[in-house]
C-alpha cells in the first residue's frame, strides 16, 4: 500500500489514521439497534410534609431587631427618677449602696442589659445603637450614685476641687510644700481655666457627673483597642462591657488619674492600631513560622529566634497619616508627665514592652517619654526630687505597701469585710479571665504580647508606692485583661452555641456584684450639699492662718481655702481623729494638734461606726466632752442633722461673713 493510499485509505471507504484522528472513533451503522436497557422502578417520592409553623420571634425578628434595643433602652432611663424618689439614702450602712436601692434601680439595670444584648444579638447589629445602649448601661451601673445621690460622692474628689481653687484664687501653681501633688499641676490648672472661662466659681455639677463622662471615655478607649487586637463587630462592645462590668475600683471620680487612664488607652490604641506592625513567616502568615506539613517541630528557642528575625511588616497608612498619629501619641504621653506621678511610667513600661518585640512603628515615643520625664523631674519638680524622691521611686518596701494596700482595707463591720473581700474575688476573676483568654489568643494568634502588657503594671508592687498602688497596679492592667477576656467568652460562644444564656445571666449577676461592691463604702461617701454649703460657710467666716481640721477625711472638707488655713497633722496616730481608737485616745490627738476649728459630716460619723468599729454616736459624745472641757465651743449644728457641725476655740476670731464677706 502506496502513502498516498495510507493517507485516503485503502479504496475501500474506511477512514485513514490521520481521519480517526481528527473525526475520532468509528461509530455503528445507524442501523445496528442498540442494546436493550433493563428499566429501573420508578421510586415515588415521599409526600411533601408541611413547612413547620414560625415561632412568634421568627416571625417578628426584623421588628425586633429595630425596637427592641431602643424600647429596652428608654425604658431604663425612665426607671432611674423613680429609683431616686424610692431610694432611702438614711438608711446606709456597712453593707453600702445595693441594701437600701429599690427594685426601680434594679429594674432600671436589667432593662440596660437587655438592650444591649438585643442588639448584639441582632443579625445586623447598628453600631450607633450599641454605643448608645452601652453608655445607657453605664449611667445605670458606674452612674447610679451619681442619678440617685444628690452630690458628688468620694471627699478625695472634692479635695481635689480645692487644689482647682488654690490655683484660681493664686492665678497660678501655689508654692511647693504645700502640698507634693501641686508639683504635679497640670489638671488642677487645666480645669481652673475651665472654671474661669465658665465663669463659674464652683464645679459641684461637674464633680458629681464626672465619673459616668469618664468611664464613657475609658469603655470607647477599649472599644478601640479591642477592634485592633481582637477584629469582627461584636467582641469589641463585649469587651467595654466586661471593662465596665469588672471596674469596681473607683478611680473614675473627679482626679487627674482619670484623665492619665484615658491618655493610656489613646496612646496603647495608636501604638496598636494605626501605628501597628506584625511580624509574619515567609508565607505571610502571623505569629511564628510553621514547620512545613510533615517536618519535625523545632525547639521553642529556635522557633524564638527565628521570629525575632523575621523583620516586622509595615503600617499600610499613608506617610502623612503615620505622622500625624505619631504625633498625637507623642502628645499625649507628654500631657500626661506633669498631671500624674505613676502613669507615665505605666505608659512606657507597656510602650518599651512593644518596641522590644517590634510590635509598633515609631520606638521613638518611649525615648520622647524618657527625655519628658527626667526634664520634668530635674526642672519642674526639682524640689521633690530633692527632698521627697520616694514620691516617684518609692520606698521599696514591698511589705508595708502590701500590708496598707491589702491588709489595711480588710477592717470594718461584717457588710464591709463581705465588700472587701469580694473585691479581692473579682480582681482575681479579672486576672483569671486575662490568662485563660492569652492562652485562646495564643492558639489563634501564636501571641502572648498582650498579657505581657497586662503584667507590666505589676512593676508597681516592689516600688512599694502605698496604699493605692494596688488598685492602680489593677486599673493599669484591666483594659487588656478584659479585651482578652472576651476573647475567651467568644471562643466559648463558638465553641457551645448554649453557653449564650449563660453568659448573659452572668452579666446581669456581674453588674449586680458591682453595684454592690462600688458602692460599698456609699454609707462614709456619699455628700449632700448641705455638707458643701457648712464647709463653705466656714471658709468665708475664718480667718486665714487658723487651723481647720475635720475629724476624718470622708466629706467635702478643703474643697476652698487650701491656702489660707492649716489642716493639722503630722502627729503619729492621729491622721484620722475617727481611727485614734477610744475617746481619751481621740482627745489627746485633739489636745496635741491643736485645731482652730472642728468640722464633722454625717460620712466621718458613718465611718468611725462602720470602718473603724466606734459606738454609735462617737462624734457627738466626743463633741460634748470638748464643749464640757471650756475649749471649744458649738458654733454651728445643723437642724435637720446633727452630725452636720462646727467648733471653734474659745477665743478664736470669727469673722462676719454678712458684712465683710469671703476673705481674699
Amino acid at each position: 500500500m502506496t502513502t498516498q493510499d495510507t493517507r485516503k485509505g485503502a479504496g475501500n471507504g474506511s477512514p485513514s489514521a490521520e481521519e480517526t484522528q481528527i473525526l475520532g472513533p468509528l461509530r455503528p451503522p445507524r442501523d445496528v439497534a442498540d442494546p436493550p436497557t433493563t428499566a429501573l422502578p420508578v421510586i415515588p417520592a415521599p409526600p411533601a410534609e408541611d413547612p413547620p409553623t414560625p415561632t412568634w420571634v421568627e416571625r417578628n425578628r426584623p421588628l425586633l431587631d429595630r425596637w427592641l434595643s431602643p424600647v429596652l433602652a428608654v425604658l431604663a432611663l425612665a426607671m432611674l427618677p423613680l429609683a431616686t424618689a424610692t431610694t432611702d439614702l438614711d438608711a446606709l450602712d456597712g453593707w453600702g449602696l445595693a441594701k437600701v436601692l429599690g427594685p426601680a434601680a434594679w429594674a432600671a439595670l436589667l432593662f440596660a442589659i437587655g438592650a444591649c444584648l438585643s442588639e448584639l444579638y441582632a443579625r445586623r447589629p447598628r453600631i450607633p445603637m450599641l454605643g448608645a445602649a452601652t453608655g445607657v448601661l453605664i449611667l445605670c451601673s458606674t452612674g447610679l450614685p451619681s442619678v440617685i445621690q444628690p452630690a458628688a460622692r468620694f471627699g478625695t474628689a472634692w479635695t481635689i476641687t480645692g487644689f482647682v481653687d488654690a490655683v484660681a484664687v493664686a492665678n497660678g501653681v501655689p508654692p511647693q510644700g504645700l502640698d507634693a501633688r501641686f508639683s504635679w499641676p497640670a489638671f488642677f490648672a487645666q480645669w481652673a481655666w475651665f472654671r474661669e472661662a465658665a465663669g463659674a466659681d464652683q464645679l459641684d455639677v461637674v464633680l458629681r457627673w464626672f465619673p459616668p463622662a469618664v468611664v464613657t471615655v475609658w469603655a470607647i478607649g477599649i472599644y478601640a483597642l479591642a477592634r485592633s487586637m481582637l477584629g469582627g463587630t461584636r467582641a469589641p462592645w463585649a469587651a467595654a462591657w466586661l471593662f465596665v462590668g469588672l471596674n469596681w475600683i473607683e478611680q473614675d471620680y473627679f482626679s487627674p488619674q482619670a484623665t492619665g487612664i484615658c491618655l493610656l488607652l489613646t496612646v496603647l490604641t495608636f501604638a496598636l492600631g494605626p501605628l501597628a506592625t506584625r511580624r509574619t513567616d515567609p508565607s505571610g502568615a502571623p505569629g511564628w513560622p510553621a514547620p512545613h506539613l510533615g517536618a519535625k517541630r523545632l525547639p521553642l528557642w529556635h522557633r524564638w529566634l527565628v521570629s525575632a528575625g523575621t523583620p516586622p511588616n509595615r503600617p499600610t497608612l499613608p506617610p502623612r497619616q503615620l505622622l500625624l498619629v505619631y504625633f498625637c501619641a507623642a502628645l499625649c504621653i507628654l500631657a500626661v508627665i506633669p498631671a500624674h506621678q505613676l502613669t507615665p511610667f505605666a505608659i512606657l513600661g507597656q510602650l518599651a514592652l512593644l518596641a522590644i518585640v517590634g510590635r509598633y512603628r515609631g520606638r521613638g515615643l518611649v525615648l520622647i517619654g524618657i527625655i519628658g520625664v527626667v526634664l520634668f523631674i530635674l526642672i519642674a519638680a526639682r524640689d521633690i526630687w530633692m527632698n521627697q524622691i520616694t514620691l516617684f521611686i518609692g520606698d521599696g518596701n514591698t511589705g508595708a505597701a502590701l500590708e496598707s494596700g491589702v491588709g489595711d482595707r480588710l477592717t470594718g463591720d461584717f457588710g464591709q469585710q463581705v465588700v472587701k473581700y469580694g473585691r479581692f474575688l473579682i480582681a482575681a476573676l479579672s486576672y483569671g479571665l486575662g490568662f485563660l483568654g492569652a492562652i485562646i489568643y495564643w492558639r489563634r494568634r501564636r501571641d502572648l504580647v498582650p498579657i505581657g502588657l497586662a503584667v507590666v503594671p505589676m512593676g508597681f508592687a516592689a516600688q512599694g508606692y502605698g496604699g493605692e498602688g494596688f488598685l492602680r497596679i489593677l486599673l493599669f492592667g484591666l483594659p487588656i485583661l478584659t479585651i482578652l477576656g472576651a476573647d475567651l467568652l467568644r471562643f466559648l460562644v463558638r465553641w457551645r452555641g448554649w453557653m449564650r444564656p449563660v453568659l448573659a445571666v452572668g452579666m446581669v449577676a456581674l453588674f449586680a456584684i458591682l453595684i454592690f461592691l462600688r458602692g460599698g463604702n456609699d454609707s462614709y461617701q456619699v455628700v449632700y450639699p448641705r455638707d458643701a454649703e457648712m464647709y463653705r460657710q466656714v471658709v468665708a467666716t475664718t480667718p486665714p492662718g487658723q487651723n481647720v481640721m475635720p475629724l476624718s477625711d470622708p466629706g467635702p472638707f478643703a474643697i476652698e481655702g487650701l491656702t489660707s488655713f492649716g489642716r493639722g497633722g503630722g502627729i503619729e496616730g492621729c491622721g484620722r481623729i475617727a481611727a485614734a481608737g477610744t475617746q481619751e485616745q481621740m482627745l489627746s490627738c485633739i489636745a496635741q494638734i491643736n485645731p482652730d476649728v472642728i468640722v464633722n459630716f454625717r460620712d466621718i460619723e458613718a465611718q468611725g461606726v462602720h470602718l473603724f468599729l466606734n459606738k454609735p454616736g462617737w462624734s457627738l459624745d466626743l463633741a460634748n466632752a470638748l464643749t464640757a472641757s471650756g475649749q471649744y465651743y458649738m458654733w454651728f449644728q445643723h437642724p435637720d442633722d446633727p452630725y452636720d457641725f462646727v467648733l471653734r476655740k474659745t477665743g478664736a476670731p470669727v469673722i462676719d461673713a454678712t458684712t465683710q464677706g469671703r476673705p481674699g
